[in-house]
């Protein structure tokens, strides 16, 4: 059984490469068909249970993302050049997956380094896209919004079939719980070991993916704004994306035509578990019941032609169920793709007949604007043309009036000649008289100032000879000021000298008459102590007496 789904595989995957060769000979500018480059094959076999990433309330809280609304004319910027790289992806298988706790997302990397990374969630599939080299998405979808994010802000808010709704507090709050995941995410695509999707969880998962897409595709042809700024873009890089959708589709081809060749256990088989929080399911109870039992074989063994006939028409009914299944695979796969590429040719017809509707409309609107313009024109030149006449008869009138006009104003020149000659004359002869004038007052002035300075000169001369005298009176007087002051300074000296005789005087009297005093109380002192004389002695003691006091007056 392995031994046949591995040659079936082989058969039909030489078929597909097969086909696809033959369509690059039929048209020498089709692009290569091989793989993209970061791509892996898809594994082979049941794949292991899904465990599903954390829902929108699980995911940390962060502070809310800051607004950076971007302008009216670019809201549609974000989730156009998200809708342009997931075309560009067409229905190609993911590249590669990676475990990131436990969760594996698909990841998707374009030819110039653009991701877009597919986790489920319980709400359903959330898509993160991010442009080459930066570790920040500038879009992230649930399965309810999209949000729009620059250099860390969130720039615009989409419903859910990608109308832009505008900034709220509340989903600013939800894109900063996605903005963190986003970065991990990508850290894990880039940074960890990549592991191969495998073919049936695809095949499960393939229609909610691509079904998100061609809502964003039906929104577009809506939204004529949206439209309108994806016009102005698709001018300069569509080429790039038209080589990437190729390649994609080519690759899809085949590996559709590989999943498709799945055995049929496989193919309607119960679609991969789900496991969550760590609690998976009970597995199902696998099909097929009992086998003939051992009793029965035992009674009844084959003979060995008939067991090897057996096996040689089993093995010719189980190669001829493969080939058919292969056929009816391969058939099933043919009218898919053949379905595929109507519809794709269908949306590109209709995405062209669109567009040529808007040309047309576009056409018709210019056409219709020429004609109005032109009307306007002739309109204008009618009115410019009655403007010349009516400026033409102004214009005649206007000459008229300048020429009589200006005869008017000859024969007032003429007269104003006259009269200016005639003022002429009358000025040079009053300018003759006025120089007459000029000059008797001149030479008056000048005997004057003559005059005047010999005036001066004798004041100048009277004055200083008055100051000279002045000068000497202050210096004589000053000389008798310096004598008067020198007689008072010897006056005071003097005076001063005679005050000091005077209080030496006053201070000898003043000792003297205390001298006196002295011995007179000395004189009675001793007077008391004595013994009287005798009468007869008394006046010559009286009179020796008066000779001391004589002395003393003396001294």
């Amino acid at each position: 059984m392995r031994k046949g789904s591995i040659v079936l595989f082989l058969t039909v995957a030489g078929l597909g490469l097969a086909a696809c060769n033959r369509q690059t000979g039929q048209t020498p500018e089709a692009p290569a068909t091989g793989a993209p480059i970061a791509s892996l094959p898809l594994a082979q076999g049941a794949p292991p249970p899904m465990i599903v990433a954390p829902a929108l309330t699980d995911l940390p809280a962060t502070q809310p993302a800051r607004n950076v609304s971007a302008p009216p004319r670019e809201r549609y910027r974000y989730i156009d050049r998200a809708q342009t790289l997931g075309d560009a992806f067409a229905d190609s298988p993911p590249d590669y997956t990676v475990d990131y706790q436990g969760v594996r997302p698909w990841v998707w990397r374009s030819g110039h380094g653009e991701y877009r990374v597919v986790e489920p969630t319980p709400e359903g599939e959330r898509t993160y896209y991010f442009d080459a080299g930066s570790d920040e998405p500038f879009l992230v979808r649930d399965a309810d919004y999209a949000y729009g994010y620059d250099q860390g802000g969130l720039a615009a808010i989409y419903g859910p079939g990608g109308r832009w709704v505008g900034y709220d507090a509340i989903a600013a709050e939800r894109a900063s719980r996605y903005l963190a995941r986003a970065r991990a995410l990508y850290q894990a695509a880039v940074h960890q070991q990549r592991e191969a999707a495998y073919a049936e969880a695809w095949r499960e998962r393939r229609e909610r993916v691509l079904a998100e897409q061609q809502a964003w595709d039906a929104e577009q042809q809506r939204d004529s704004e949206w439209r309108d700024w994806h016009d102005s873009q698709q001018r300069t890089e569509q080429p790039d994306w038209d080589r990437e959708r190729a390649m994609r589709t080519a690759y899809a081809a085949q590996t559709a035509a590989v999943i498709n060749a799945l055995p049929s256990e496989g193919r309607h088989g119960p679609p991969p578990t789900v496991q969550t929080n760590g609690h998976p399911p009970s597995p199902p109870a696998q099909p097929g019941g009992p086998g003939p039992s051992q009793e029965q074989r035992v009674e009844h063994p084959p003979q060995p032609q008939i067991q090897a006939q057996q096996q040689i028409q089993a093995q010719q009914q189980l190669q001829t169920q493969q080939h058919a299944d292969a056929a009816r695979a391969a058939q099933a796969e043919s009218l898919r793709q053949a379905q595929v590429q109507a519809q794709q040719q269908k949306a590109q017809a209709d995405r062209d007949a669109l567009r040529a509707a808007r040309q047309q409309a576009k056409g018709a609107e210019q056409a219709q604007a020429q004609a109005q313009q032109a009307q306007q024109h002739q309109a204008q030149a009618q009115q410019a043309a009655e403007r010349a006449a009516h400026e033409q008869t102004r214009a005649a009138k206007q000459a008229q009036d300048a020429q009589q006009a200006q005869a008017a104003q000859r024969t007032k020149a003429a007269d104003l000649a006259q009269a200016q000659a005639q003022q002429a004359q009358q000025h040079q002869a009053q300018a003759q008289q006025e120089a007459e004038r000029a000059a008797r007052q001149q030479a008056r002035a000048a005997k004057q100032a003559q005059d005047a300075q010999q005036s001066q000169a004798a004041q100048q001369a009277k004055a200083a000879a008055q100051s000279q005298a002045q000068a000497q009176a202050k210096a004589q007087q000053a000389q008798q000021h310096q004598a008067q002051a020198q007689d008072a300074e010897r006056a005071a000296k003097q005076a001063q000298g005679a005050q000091q005789a005077q209080a030496a005087q006053q201070a000898a009297k003043q000792q003297t008459q205390a001298d006196a005093e002295k011995a007179a109380r000395r004189a009675a002192k001793q007077s008391q102590t004595q013994p009287q004389p005798a009468e007869s002695s008394a006046p010559a003691g009286q009179g020796h007496g008066h000779g001391k006091k004589d002395k003393q007056d003396q001294k």
